[in-house]
């Protein structure tokens, strides 16, 4: 599977550009695995003000690379997907500087995480927004995920686009409190720059201080017990149609077992 993480350093601003061609930057393993040790190395590198977190040729991201979701033939490998996955979430929110998400297109399934974990988000007019699981592959989100949707939301709109698998247009994002501005692509670049020199004139201490006591707030939502939860999903049989379905390109056929 191809894919990469690209990672580019501008003085103390470092884009995280995620890149899968042809597949609207579906996230493969060895990309998740990527993100891991580019935020662990973020980390740990102090002189770094700001990270920007985007996506390639004209989308955000989307979820998982369908191919692995098909190797997932078990509840107990459901649980060890999804912690993998968390140790990549955990990574991007132990960071203390401001993480900019900058979307163009499609936002979708794991690519709204990284987005609603980031700390502001611009977009522009056709980007698109949402997690359609349900509708189509029949797989569940972390408890930190649903947590920060809910936050960035409110929980009526979380369920209903959970629970219809509508996307929301940039626009409503923006009514919504998830984005910041919606803004065509020269506009956008221009909006980046002020918001990293705005961030660059404020104490470093107080950026770390608020990014720290979230940090703390979300540990109470991953400690919520999960794995019975990812064992039914992963485990059930229309998981399994869901995949199924996806990669020969039809309709699923969920029967609730």
């Amino acid at each position: 599977m191809t894919g990469e993480v690209l990672v580019r350093r501008d003085q103390d601003v470092v884009t995280v550009t995620l890149s899968h061609p042809g597949k609207r930057n579906a996230i493969t393993y060895a990309m998740y695995e990527a993100m891991e040790r580019t935020w662990d190395a973020l980390e740990a590198d102090g002189s770094v003000r700001a990270v920007v977190l985007r996506g390639a040729d004209g989308a955000f991201a989307g979820g998982t690379d369908i191919r692995h979701l098909a190797d997932i033939g078990d509840g107990e490998r459901g649980v060890v997907y999804e912690a993998m996955i968390a140790r990549g979430q955990r990574g991007l929110l132990r960071l203390r500087v401001p993480v900019v998400a900058v979307v163009d297109g499609a936002c979708v399934g794991g690519g709204l995480v990284l987005a609603a974990l980031s700390d502001l988000v611009l977009c522009t007019p056709g980007s698109r927004f949402g997690s359609p699981i349900a509708q189509t592959l029949g797989n569940t989100l972390s408890a930190t995920s649903l947590a920060r949707l809910h936050a960035l939301l409110g929980r009526r709109l979380t369920s209903e686009i959970l629970m219809t698998g509508r996307l929301l247009s940039a626009e409503e994002a923006l009514a919504a409190g998830f984005v910041n501005a919606v803004l065509p692509t020269e506009q956008l670049e221009q909006r980046l720059q002020e918001l990293l020199a705005a961030v660059r004139r404020c104490a470093p201490l107080s950026l770390w201080s608020f990014k720290e006591l979230e940090r703390r707030v979300d540990e109470v939502h991953a400690a919520v017990e999960t794995a019975d939860v990812y064992r039914r999903v992963y485990g059930s049989r229309d998981f399994s149609e869901g995949v199924e379905s996806f990669l020969a390109k039809r309709p699923a056929r969920f029967q609730g077992r």
